[in-house]
């Protein structure tokens, strides 16, 4: 209930500005030649552009959701079936959200994916259809239905759970395309598309979207106002993400993603935390990050 005044006043904006996403979209094309450069001079504002002005829900309510993406562009290649070129690329996804009552933001999203191939052709436009698959707006598709469905989460647990399957469907279409790189499983640990949405979408991870919730909404938006509760609802978050990765003896891609945005967000909440258990545990859980959390354990 907390978020309800400030959700009412914000749906007004939002029913005006429509829109739910407010990307930045960075193209760098240093890898590719002179002469193929030309081809894409409008690629990175026409992704840009069509993220910021599509309506991806039904009666969103509450700030605009702030996105970054990064598109290092690696090569390019002629296509052999159709017109146009294909692309090999790199890409950087980021989102928050706002902290309830404070001017500081949540990280939500820090994803790399290094395998990602699309067909384009000179100022070709971007369309939505979730029925034939595109590689290009697809995986763009993709990657803004995930922002969504974890800013939903944030908020109500499990509610992310419609566009995490929008982006399931997109991976199906993907899997069944001439572009399948980045839609397929994948190897173990390895990071792929694929298995960022199945783990979000398996019941093996159910436990994990709601100490999401706890951790989010019962324990960031609370930190400013009430840090006492605050700490020990994200401490209580994490042992049990901590408790799911130690007992499965895997770390998945959907709890890699989350340390690896949260990792330095979690230091500072807990910094002056009375039990540093918690530590000691996340540097079990999160090997990757281990470094970060030794500097508390004393």
């Amino acid at each position: 209930m907390k978020w309800l005044t400030t959700i009412l006043f914000l749906g007004f904006v939002s029913i005006a500005a429509a829109q739910e996403i407010d990307c930045t979209v960075t193209l760098n094309a240093d890898a590719l030649n002179p002469s193929d450069r030309v081809n894409i001079t409008n690629l990175g504002t026409d992704i840009q552009n069509y993220v910021n002005s599509y309506k991806w829900t039904q009666g969103f309510k509450g700030p605009k959701i702030k996105v970054t993406l990064t598109v290092y562009l690696m090569s390019v290649s002629s296509s052999t079936s159709t017109a146009g070129q294909v692309y090999s690329a790199q890409a950087f996804v980021a989102s928050q959200r706002p902290i309830y009552q404070s001017t500081d933001v949540s990280p939500m999203l820090r994803v790399i994916d290094n395998s990602w191939q699309f067909l384009y052709q000179k100022d070709q436009p971007l369309h939505h259809d979730e029925f034939h698959f595109d590689p290009l707006a697809g995986f763009v598709d993709y990657y803004m239905y995930v922002v969504l469905g974890f800013d939903a989460d944030s908020f109500e647990p499990l509610s992310g759970t419609q566009y995490f399957q929008k982006a399931s469907n997109i991976v199906s279409l993907g899997q069944n395309s001439d572009y399948t790189q980045g839609w397929q499983p994948g190897g173990s640990g390895t990071y792929s598309r694929y298995a960022l949405i199945s783990d979000a979408l398996s019941g093996k991870y159910e436990a994990f979207r709601r100490a999401f919730f706890d951790y989010e909404y019962n324990g960031i938006d609370l930190l400013s106002t009430q840090k006492d509760t605050a700490q020990a609802a994200i401490a209580n978050a994490l042992d049990k993400i901590a408790d799911l990765v130690i007992q499965s003896g895997t770390r998945g891609a959907l709890v890699k993603m989350f340390f690896d945005a949260k990792y330095l967000e979690i230091a500072d909440a807990l910094k002056d935390y009375r039990d540093k258990e918690v530590f000691q545990k996340l540097s079990i859980a999160d090997q990757s990050h281990q470094s970060t959390y030794s500097k508390y354990l004393n």
